[in-house]
């Protein structure tokens, strides 16, 4: 099986241990990822780009990491397996849908404990249509703007406007 240049990379990388219970991790390719998966508790660490890489646009965070879904950050009770700087808790929360995730503020890698990662692509599907929602609204209004005269005598005096006035 082939792998991307970021699974390639991954693969040199340093073996992890588990946050939860310190088992050695196994890495495996997943789409265009390779993750670290530990074999005893089913718990899974993303690097950065590695939750995309491996399912898609459904993992993507920009889907699931906004201000509607994701409650406020506070410090979780272990250390990140990459990096080993204190890891950030967080509950993202949709309709039913909740779970909570823990990430790297430093290296930017989540942990997911078994099944977490299914919630999440849960909350990321049903947030799609919202993000393309808002995609279009912005898109509206930016159109509508396009009538808008934006020549040079019109930003002169507008600029004018703000000029100090000399006595």
């Amino acid at each position: 099986m082939a792998h991307s240049k970021v699974a390639e990379k991954h693969l040199t990388n340093k073996i992890l241990e588990c946050p939860r219970d310190g088992a050695t991790m196994a890495e495996h390719a997943v789409g265009d990822s390779v993750l670290d998966t530990c074999g005893k508790c089913g718990g899974q660490f993303f690097d950065v780009g590695e939750m995309y890489g491996a399912f898609g646009m459904k993992a993507d965070p920009a889907l699931w990491d906004r201000e509607t879904t994701a409650g406020p950050v506070r410090e979780a009770h272990f250390k990140c397996p990459r990096c080993n700087k204190m890891m950030l808790t967080q509950d993202i929360k949709h309709e039913k849908d909740s779970v909570e995730i823990d990430r790297c503020g430093h290296c930017g890698g989540i942990w997911l404990d078994k099944g977490e990662v299914d919630t999440i692509m849960s909350i990321g599907a049903k947030m799609a249509p919202v993000i393309e929602a808002e995609k279009a609204k912005a898109k509206a209004e930016l159109d509508a703007m396009s009538d808008v005269d934006f020549s040079p005598g019109l930003v002169a005096r507008f600029l004018g406007l703000f000029k100090k006035k000399t006595s």
